[in-house]
């Protein structure tokens, strides 16, 4: 009798085993053809500043993130580099926030470890804070309080990660702000975060790192594109202003 027992009991976790995995498998699917509607659609887009934007709204989406920004890495003039001041630092150049919007500039950010973007562009690694807040000690990079402090929000959850080319040098960097249980929730109080917002989980950072694959090369085949575009109207013009002339 005892055995019987055992073995039903045996059964019924075999049983709830394979139906986790079946579970598993359907949502990795559904995971890879959302990526490749997501590749497809950044792959025609040659517009780069709505390029940029759509990557960060598509990284956001796939992992329910709150807000977002995404930086550039962009390297330093001759002459800056001449005076001393630095071979790389990120740009700025996408910030989005579904609770509430804020007045947007670009600015520039020096590249050092100090700083959750720079560290993440330098070391190429991903960094995933269940509360910006509470940061681990002996890490080299602090948390910014000054956009929380200024508007009222409250960041949490927080994943920074690289986007990196086919060489895997890092071009940008990607950074989700207060993964959501629920994608349409606006965090507009204390209590709405905590009850929430949640830590970005490790499915949510593959997914994002998938993406930021894509999205880097995706950038960089719009600026080659737009560099072609821009070369060709050149000689076109150039052309025409010598015909002219003659």
């Amino acid at each position: 009798m005892r055995k019987t027992v055992d073995a039903a009991f045996d059964n019924i976790e075999i049983a709830q085993r394979e139906r986790a995995a079946r579970a598993e498998l359907k949502r990795t699917e559904r995971d890879m053809e959302e990526l490749n509607r997501i590749g497809v659609a950044l792959s025609e887009t040659r517009n780069v500043s709505v390029l940029l934007g759509m990557i960060l709204s598509k990284a956001r989406q796939i992992t329910r993130a709150d807000a977002g920004s995404l930086y550039l890495v962009e390297e330093t003039r001759p002459d800056a580099l001449a005076s001393g001041l630095g071979e790389r630092h990120l740009r700025f150049m996408v910030t989005q926030n579904d609770t509430l919007q804020f007045p947007f500039e670009e600015f520039v950010l020096p590249m050092h470890e100090d700083s959750l973007a720079g560290c993440s562009a330098m070391r190429g690694e991903v960094i995933n804070l269940a509360d910006a807040y509470h940061i681990p000690r002996g890490r080299p990079y602090r948390f910014n309080k000054s956009y929380d402090q200024e508007t009222g929000y409250r960041t949490r959850s927080l994943l920074t990660l690289p986007m990196k080319n086919g060489r895997g040098e890092v071009i940008g960097i990607l950074q989700l702000i207060n993964c959501k249980i629920h994608a349409a929730a606006r965090l507009t109080s204390a209590e709405s975060v905590l009850r929430e917002v949640r830590p970005f989980s490790g499915r949510a950072v593959r997914l994002a790192i998938s993406l930021a694959s894509q999205a880097a090369v995706a950038y960089e085949n719009s600026r080659l594109y737009q560099d072609i575009e821009g070369l060709f109207e050149g000689f076109v013009q150039a052309a025409t202003t010598r015909d002219r002339a003659t």
